[in-house]
C-alpha cells in the first residue's frame, strides 16, 4: 500500500493543487473507502489520491472473493468498485452494499448500457478515471459530504 506522506505529482503547474481538486476535499478528512480494483497500477494510484483526500483505504482488493470477506469484517463509509475483476464481475459484492445501505461508486470502462438494470442509476466514473470527477462522484455518494 502506498504511504500516507506520499502525493501525486502537480498535474497542473498554473494551479497550486495541481488541478485534481484537492481543496475540495477537506470532507473526506476520515473518511473510510473500500478500494477494490484488479489493475495494480490504477489501484495504486486511486489510494495515493485518496489517502491524499485524508481518506483511509481498506485494500486495495483485486479479486471479488476477498473484497466480499473485507467488506463483511471491516467497517467503511464509501466503496469504489471496479466492474470487472479479471473476469469475475463485481456485482455480488454492489447487491449486499446496497441491502446493506453503504454508498459506493463504480469505476470501469463499461458503458451505461453493459451495466444490469438495477445498477444503471448507480454513480460510475469511466475509465481512466479524472480526479475532479472522483471528487464530484464521491461528493454526490456521501450524505453531507459536499
Amino acid at each position: 500500500m502506498v504511504a500516507s506522506d506520499t502525493t501525486l505529482p502537480n498535474r497542473n503547474p498554473e494551479r497550486p493543487n495541481g488541478g485534481t481538486g484537492r481543496r475540495d476535499r477537506s470532507a473526506f478528512k476520515g473518511l473510510r473507502v473500500l478500494v477494490v480494483e484488479d489493475e495494480f497500477l490504477l489501484a495504486l494510484l486511486l489510494e495515493e489520491e485518496l489517502v491524499s483526500a485524508g481518506c483511509s483505504v481498506v485494500g486495495p482488493f483485486s479479486g471479488l472473493a476477498q473484497a466480499m470477506e473485507a467488506a463483511r469484517r471491516e467497517t467503511f463509509d464509501l466503496a469504489i468498485l471496479d466492474i470487472n475483476l479479471n473476469g469475475e464481475m463485481v456485482y455480488p459484492l454492489a447487491d449486499e452494499l446496497s441491502g446493506s445501505g453503504v454508498p459506493f461508486i463504480f469505476m470501469s470502462g463499461y458503458g451505461l448500457s453493459n451495466l444490469p438494470e438495477r445498477f444503471r442509476t448507480a454513480p460510475r466514473i469511466a475509465k481512466p478515471y479524472d480526479p475532479a470527477i472522483l471528487v464530484r462522484e464521491m461528493q454526490r455518494a456521501l450524505p453531507g459530504a459536499g
